[in-house]
Parts: C-alpha cells; sequence; structure tokens
C-alpha cells in the first residue's frame, strides 16, 4: 500500500509533509506576489531591494554580459539573489550603493534595474 493512503504512523507523517511543502509554496507565492508583485516562476520582478533602497525594473531591453559591464563601469559580481533566486550581479567599487544592478535571466542575458530616486 502507498504510504499516502496508509493510515499507520509513516502514512500520517508523509501526508503532514506533502501539505506542509503545498501551504510553503502557496506562501512563496502569495508573498512574492503581494512584496514584489512577480510569481515565482518569472525572473523579472519589477523592483528589488538593495543595498538599503529599492531599485526599479527599466524598460530596456535585455543586455548582454559586455553591455551590462559597459552600463555599470565596471566587473559585475553577485552581490545577492533575486526574490525568485536568480543571481543579481552589480559593480560596486566603493562603500556607495551601485547606480545599476543587473538580473541574470539566461546564460548571458541581463535585466537592468536602476536605483529609484526617493
Amino acid at each position: 500500500m502507498s504510504p499516502v493512503l496508509a493510515s499507520n504512523r509513516a502514512g500520517n507523517l508523509v501526508r503532514a509533509l506533502i501539505i506542509i511543502a503545498i501551504l510553503v509554496l502557496i506562501m512563496r507565492t502569495a508573498y512574492l506576489l503581494w512584496v514584489f508583485h512577480t510569481p515565482a516562476w518569472t525572473s523579472r520582478p519589477h523592483d528589488v531591494q538593495y543595498c538599503g533602497g529599492w531599485y526599479e525594473r527599466s524598460e530596456t531591453p535585455d543586455l548582454t554580459g559586455a553591455e551590462a559591464r559597459k552600463r555599470a563601469g565596471g566587473r559585475l559580481k553577485q552581490v545577492m539573489r533575486s526574490p525568485v533566486l536568480r543571481p543579481i550581479t552589480a559593480y560596486k567599487p566603493g562603500s556607495a550603493c551601485p547606480r545599476y544592478i543587473f538580473a541574470k535571466v539566461a546564460s548571458d542575458t541581463y535585466v537592468q534595474y536602476e536605483i529609484t530616486d526617493d
């Protein structure tokens, strides 16, 4: 008999783990939709929080790695992960927050984010 259908302790444990996993996925999706206005399956959230401020996705087309390095003014390195678990890269030579950050969406394709002026 399948452990999910079993009425013993193992069946209860398997059912509980499945229910917890489903709840975690639902709550993660709800959180991403509420805070970042993007579902979990997209790699392009509208805005990302980094370095104490918010960065807004620019409407420019996707950039290659060379274009992103040119736009940033130097070599990019990973500074965090986006809410949808994609690398966020930036050029940050000093303690100041960078003007642009880039989210990697393919092997050599980046989406540009610009710091919002508050």
